[in-house]
Parts: C-alpha cells; sequence; structure tokens
C-alpha cells in the first residue's frame, strides 16, 4: 500500500521530538511531517522543515529532505506547506473538575451580561424552573459586580443561591445563610472568612475560602455524567494545542482517570497532584505509609506532586502590611511556621515534589523558610518544589531576596500571565507591577506557563491567549498592565512548553521537538514567531499529533 496523506486542516494533537536527520537505509517512521516550520524548542531554538515519527516518539527532526529517508511503504506523509509546528502544549496548573463543575453552573458572566440586573433576570429564570428549596449555584468571572444578598433575595426567597466570583469568593442569599448555619458569631473553618456588616455583625453575604462548607450541599451529577463532562473539557484543551495537563483532582476525579485510562479514553496526558487541605496528620497514610511518590505512573497519567495551601485568594492572602516591613502581617493563614515545616519535611522526605498555594508575600516567606529547613535537613538532588501564584504580586511584591532565594533552593515560581488581562484595578493587586515575567526570567527562573482555570476566565484555557498577555501585556480595556515585565514571544512558547516541562520533571518526555521525545505537536494556522504581537491570541491549531497520531477535532 502507498503512502498515505494527511491534510494539514484535520483538527487534531501532534506527538514531537527531535534531533539529527536520517539517511538512505534508514527505518521507516510511521508519520512524516515535511515543508514545515519546525520551531523545536530545543536549548538552541532550532528551527526545522521536518519531523520523523515511529513508535508515538520522535524519531528525527531535520530537513525535508533528510527526512523523507524515512518514507516506507506504509508511512503517513502530511505536507505542512510552510506551516509552523510547536511542541504540544503543557498547561502546568488548572482544574479539570472545577471547569467540568462550571459547565454545569448557571453562567452570569458579565458581559455578556449587562450588570447586575441581567443576572438577577437570569437567577429569577432559574428559580421560576426549580422546586422550592433546590440549590441554585450560578458562576461569574474575577472582578465582575454581583448581587448582594438582599438582592438575591428579591428573587429567590425560598431557594439557596451561590453565585461565585471564583473558586475563591462567593455571594450567597439568606435561604443558602440560614441552610449552611452562618449567622451573626459564627466561626468559619480555619483560613476561611464570612464577611459581616461592620454596624450589626450580621453576614453580608459575601464569604471567602469556604467552598466545602457550601459544596456538600448540592446533589452531585452522577458518575457517568461527570465521566462525560471531564472528557469534553479534556478535549477543549487538546482542540488548544494542550497535550498535557497538570491538574489537582478529588479522589473521585482520580477514580475517573484512572477508569479512563485503562478504558484508552484519556484525550490528554495528564499528572495529577494530590490537595492536602488539612493538618500534617491528614495525610501521614498516604504520604508515609503507603510509599507512592512523585512520577509514579506511565506516559498518560502520572502521579505528581503533593499541594498544600499557606493562604487564600488576594483578601485573605498573608501579606505583611504595611508593605515594606517584614513583623506585621494580615491574613487567614492556614499552618503555623511549625506546623508548615512539619508537612513539607514529611513530604520531602517521602520523595514528593510540594507545590504550596502563598499568594502573599507573607506566605512565601513562610514556604521559603519550609523548603530550605527540609533540604537542609535533608540534601535530596534537584527536589524542584513550586511556588503557586508566586510572582503575580496580587499581595505584596515578591522580592529581588525572594527571587534569588528561589533560584538558590530551585524552587519554581508558578504565575498565572493569562490574568493581566483583567486590569491592575480588578484584579487587586497591592504591588505596583504585577506578573513580573522579565523579572524572574532575569533571576535564572523558568516560570510555566498556567491558566489556573476554573472557568471563572474561560480565555485562559487557551495558550495563546495567555501569551498574548504576556507579551503585549494588554487588558480588557485596552491599556497595558506593566509593559515593563513584557517577555518576547520565544519566552512565552518556552513556558508553555519545555519549561512547563521542566516544572513537573517532565523534560525528557516532552516540550520540546527533539528525538527520542514522545511525539505531541500542534501544527498551526500562523507563525507565532512573525506574526505581529497583537494577533498571537487568534493563531488556531488546525492539527495535532498525540502519542505520533493525527487526532480527530472536537
Amino acid at each position: 500500500m502507498g503512502r498515505t496523506r494527511i491534510p494539514v486542516s484535520v483538527a487534531a494533537i501532534l506527538l514531537a521530538g527531535q534531533l539529527t536527520a536520517g539517511a538512505i537505509g534508514a527505518e521507516s517512521a510511521d508519520l512524516l511531517l515535511l515543508q514545515g516550520k519546525v520551531i523545536t524548542v530545543d536549548a538552541k531554538d532550532t528551527i526545522a522543515e521536518a519531523v520523523a515519527i515511529k513508535d508515538g516518539h520522535i524519531l528525527a527532526v531535520g530537513s525535508t529532505a533528510e527526512i523523507e529517508n524515512y518514507a516506507g511503504p506504509k508511512t503517513q506523509v502530511m505536507k505542512l506547506n510552510g506551516k509552523a509546528v510547536l511542541p504540544g502544549f503543557i498547561d502546568a496548573h488548572t482544574h479539570l473538575e472545577g471547569i467540568a463543575a462550571f459547565h454545569r453552573m448557571l453562567d452570569v458572566h458579565a458581559p455578556p451580561l449587562k450588570g447586575v440586573v441581567e443576572i438577577l433576570q437570569k437567577v429569577q429564570a432559574r428559580v421560576k424552573s426549580s422546586k422550592q428549596g433546590e440549590w441554585i449555584v450560578g458562576a461569574g468571572g474575577w472582578g465582575q459586580a454581583l448581587p448582594t444578598r438582599q438582592q438575591l433575595d428579591s428573587v429567590a426567597p425560598a431557594n439557596p443561591v451561590v453565585l461565585r466570583e471564583s473558586a475563591h469568593v462567593q455571594i450567597l442569599n439568606s435561604a443558602a445563610l440560614r441552610e449552611l448555619g452562618i449567622k451573626k458569631g459564627y466561626q468559619p473553618p480555619r483560613g476561611g472568612h464570612v464577611f459581616t456588616d461592620p454596624k450589626t455583625g450580621e453576614p453580608t453575604g459575601k464569604i471567602q475560602e469556604m467552598p466545602g462548607v457550601w459544596a456538600d450541599k448540592v446533589p452531585a451529577p452522577s458518575y457517568e455524567a461527570r465521566r462525560q463532562s471531564l472528557r469534553e473539557v479534556m478535549e477543549y484543551f487538546r482542540s488548544m494545542g494542550v497535550t498535557t495537563v497538570y491538574d489537582f483532582p478529588s479522589g473521585d476525579g482520580m477514580k475517573i482517570y484512572q477508569d479512563m485510562r485503562d478504558a484508552g479514553e484519556l484525550p490528554i496526558r495528564l499528572r495529577y497532584q494530590i490537595i492536602l487541605t488539612g493538618q500534617p496528620a491528614a495525610f501521614g497514610d498516604f504520604v508515609i505509609h503507603y510509599g507512592p511518590r512523585t512520577g509514579f505512573g506511565d506516559d498518560w497519567l502520572r502521579l505528581g506532586g503533593i499541594k498544600l495551601f499557606v493562604d487564600g485568594e488576594t483578601e485573605s492572602a498573608v501579606r505583611y502590611e504595611p508593605p515594606g516591613q517584614r513583623q506585621r502581617w494580615v491574613g487567614d493563614v492556614r499552618y503555623t511556621q511549625q506546623e508548615l515545616n512539619d508537612i513539607v519535611m514529611k513530604a520531602h522526605k517521602a520523595g514528593f515534589q510540594v507545590w504550596t498555594h502563598a499568594l502573599g508575600d507573607k506566605a512565601q516567606d513562610m514556604i521559603l523558610d519550609a523548603y530550605e529547613a527540609a533540604e537542609k535537613a535533608d540534601p535530596r538532588p534537584d527536589p524542584r518544589h513550586r511556588i503557586e501564584h508566586a510572582g503575580n504580586q496580587e499581595a505584596g511584591p515578591t522580592t529581588a531576596e525572594q527571587l534569588d532565594r528561589m533560584k538558590r533552593l530551585g524552587v519554581i515560581p508558578v504565575p498565572t500571565g493569562a490574568w493581566i488581562y483583567l486590569g491592575h484595578a480588578a484584579f487587586k493587586t497591592q504591588a505596583p507591577v504585577p506578573f513580573i515575567y522579565k523579572t524572574m526570567l532575569a533571576h535564572g527562573l523558568r516560570p510555566p506557563g498556567t491558566s489556573d482555570s476554573l472557568g471563572s476566565m474561560p480565555e485562559s484555557m487557551s495558550p495563546f491567549f495567555s501569551m498574548w498577555t504576556i507579551v503585549t501585556r494588554k487588558t480588557r480595556g485596552g491599556e497595558l498592565n506593566g509593559p515593563s515585565e513584557a517577555i518576547s514571544i520565544k519566552e512565552a512558547i518556552r513556558s508553555y512548553t519545555i519549561d512547563g516541562a521542566y516544572s513537573g520533571f517532565e523534560e525528557h518526555l516532552k516540550g520540546s521537538i527533539e528525538r527520542g521525545k514522545l511525539a505531541d505537536l500542534n501544527v498551526l494556522s500562523a507563525d507565532p514567531l512573525t506574526v505581529p504581537s497583537d494577533q498571537i491570541k487568534d493563531i488556531k491549531v488546525v492539527t495535532t499529533v498525540l502519542d505520533g497520531k493525527v487526532v480527530p477535532g472536537p
């Protein structure tokens, strides 16, 4: 049978690897990509023309003439006609279950809704189609206006209502507060916060860092529905060129992932982190006695790290107040320093990479102290512990001293560049310049690309949207947000490819188009290295190769 020609217009996932070309008589490849612009993202930023793929791995990278030598009687050939090729993207921090749950919520994003009046109309319509007492959960976006408790009461007096600004902050109506027992004098769980009227002490309806308090009250969909919605979210990521996701599933989500892996149904590769929200004793059995460690699994489903929370979202972030000193601080801390030291030490000694949510500058000092204590007590080559949201600058500045300390300890800062789009005011940043990408790179750090999505900002799921924000620093209002911290498109691409892989100990497997690596690749509608910077967000993935196979589009 002759060679099969594959049209570039097919939406798919492209697996990649790189290196030197073959010679006459070289072994036959399963798939050849020819006549393209292959942006390898290797150490030298090599640009090639063609790639040979065999058994799900990169066989060779080079010129079209060289790679054609790998053609055999059953080799599939894709002629790219000059189109650019990148490694499959890696989203190094997102929440698949949260996005799937968001898709089941009442969408109250404004825009497209025109403010609180239209949000209330949408809630009222849902009340009319719901049973009395049935929970109504809606989801909006970062920084948008939401109705007050009293406004929600006017359209939903008998139905508990929760409107989510983000995974961290929600607005509840009076019926929801009653159901949850939240009233004057209520003591929230550790790290949580209930906002109260300063005059009366009564809850305003706004809560923070307390999703577990209300989420359990909402009936969960069936296993089959959750599995299908997760598959749809993964397929959407794949359509954006994301071939690997670093995720934080619940125990239920982990079961679904394993079932999908066993059935050969995973649309993307997954590296999952275990979230620990309790005290140190809460993870003793799993970490100390059962013996898993970072890296367990296979190329489709792999155990990553342990995730901790030192603080919460902007207003509950543990930060120095007033700024510029290191003695006084505010915020809702989850652990004492000793507790944090103990839990990090146990995870570190058990062979785990530790990921820590530490938004505020004080919180970042706390986790750096814990990382340093663990590494001194139990030296381990290259542990690559991470600080999620370091560099965002949301709650006090990440200082040069802290960045130097991260570099010395091998700690990876993990900001979320798409949030640049929200603007300085909407994001309530407490530092003069947010999202300090240029500064982090200058310190020799390697921040990976992330969406950190739970649906509150759907645009962030597109790597090209996030790269556009990091490169142009443009906001939804059209102004520039910290333009002095802009980086180049090459640097932004590295964050979503090889630096993402590095952040999860996977740089030997993926993140660049080099010989021997997994064949995960994207063929693009435009060349990101040459298009005007403002058009980066408009680049589409026209074909994806995953595990060496052209994958049908959604």
